[in-house]
């Protein structure tokens, strides 16, 4: 190879390597962004609200993340693995496809979570406002994250900054001129939340709809390969809930909305580590499952390794700052409210979170680019039996530290049967690599 021939090589890997780190520095930041405003206002209103009005916004965040899951299974999920992998050539009328079903599940959601509030209402007069104001919601902000998956599959994660810095802007303009006016409740949170996806979006579609040009109709084929891709995911949408985020609600029943409002407390120290995690995921999944189809199991494996130590390093740094500075955190984070007497449970919230963080972003995020959904069905419908036994007995017993248990188990089970199922297909994938030589 000649000198010349050599300085191109490096001048392409350099190029190729700067575009990365710029679309990995905007998508973290999109991430920080729109994870740093719901943060804000879920401790914002944890600051203005009684224990009981915030434990029902725990109740209906929980609840809002059963409905956000089974829609992430069904459309965004398959959005990011089969957009690049089957839809590549056609993404305008594929992304059209998918905007037509989004229209279809927001309603549906909504609409039940509005029927939810009006069985609550005979119980708590807050929760049924929470889950109210989440109803109205849910439409805004889902199309949000639609558009903000668009920008992702596009590889343009630039786009989905602007978005961030309007939900930003808005979320917390808005949260302060509700407090102003002595407008705080607990369906507020939930409708500045919508107001701020409302702008949001409007900037993403303004800036990503000269991308979107249709080229044929692929309504049937998409509902298909979503179905056959997210049915898994719909199964793992329920468990997932169940063995992850249920705690509010199964806390609000057996010791009631108080202990809900505890819980959240003590989530916010030690959980905003998992949206960054989140945001690689978000942008490594196209590659991971554009790498795997292409190179196969040898990827996967390198890619495994890679990741869990990467994730490691930053769950845990994160985690050991918590914990050392923990009741100064949740003096200052809540004032005069009645949380700082939890802060013997953030180890045990720690340990949860960074065996959490750990594998989804190494065996979760590899088994997903396999496109092995059935995987994480396993593992949550696992965790949700040791949830639905042991761990609803820890809770009845001892409250939030009961829940706090459950949750470090829980994410422990469900990390262990994620690492069999990968080192399973590592091995099946060589064993076919074998017979395939001979």
């Amino acid at each position: 190879m000649t000198v010349a021939a050599l300085e191109k090589r490096l001048g392409i890997a350099s190029g190729q390597a700067s575009r990365w780190a710029l679309k990995a520095g905007a998508s973290l930041a999109d991430q920080a962004l729109v994870s740093g405003a719901n943060f804000l206002l879920v401790v914002l209103f944890g600051r203005w609200l009684r224990p009981e009005d915030y434990g029902a916004v725990s109740v209906g965040l929980a609840v809002f993340l059963l409905a956000a899951n089974f829609y992430h299974a069904l459309l965004l999920e398959p959005m990011s693995v089969l957009g690049p992998r089957h839809f590549s050539g056609r993404l305008g009328s594929y992304f059209l496809a998918v905007a037509k079903i989004h229209g279809v599940a927001v309603l549906m959601l909504s609409a039940l979570v509005l029927g939810a509030a009006g069985l609550a209402a005979q119980m708590s007069a807050a929760l049924a406002h929470a889950l109210a104001g989440l109803a109205a919601s849910i439409p805004f902000v889902l199309t949000y994250w639609l558009l903000r998956r668009i920008c992702y599959v596009l590889m343009k994660p630039a786009i989905a900054l602007r978005g961030g810095v309007a939900f930003m802007l808005a979320a917390v303009g808005a949260s302060f001129l509700t407090r102003g006016a002595g407008s705080s409740n607990a369906a507020a949170l939930f409708l500045l939340t919508g107001f701020a996806a409302f702008l949001a979006s409007l900037v993403l579609f303004g800036s990503a709809r000269a991308r979107l040009r249709c080229n044929g109709a692929l309504g049937a084929s998409v509902i298909a390969a979503h179905w056959s891709y997210g049915r898994w995911m719909a199964g793992v949408s329920v468990t997932y809930w169940l063995a992850n985020s249920a705690f509010p609600v199964l806390l609000g029943w057996k010791a009631g909305l108080a202990a809900s409002a505890g819980l959240r407390a003590l989530e916010n120290l030690v959980a905003p580590v998992l949206q960054v995690t989140g945001a690689m995921s978000l942008l490594l999944l196209p590659w991971v499952s554009g790498q795997a189809y292409a190179h196969g199991i040898g990827f996967l494996r390198r890619y495994q390794r890679w990741a869990m130590t990467g994730a490691a390093v930053i769950v845990g740094s994160y985690l050991a700052c918590v914990l050392v500075l923990r009741r100064l955190l949740l003096g200052w984070l809540y004032g005069s409210a009645p949380y700082q007497a939890l802060a013997s449970l953030a180890p045990v919230m720690a340990a949860a979170v960074l065996i959490r963080g750990v594998s989804d972003l190494s065996f979760s995020l590899a088994l997903k680019g396999a496109a092995r959904p059935e995987a994480h069905f396993v593992a949550s419908l696992v965790s949700t039996a040791f949830v639905a036994t042991g761990g609803t007995w820890l809770v009845e017993h001892w409250a939030i530290a009961g829940a706090a248990w459950t949750m470090l188990l829980s994410n422990a089970i469900q990390a262990a049967v994620l690492a069999v199922c990968f080192v399973r297909l590592a091995r099946s994938s060589e064993c076919e690599v074998g017979r395939g030589s001979r």
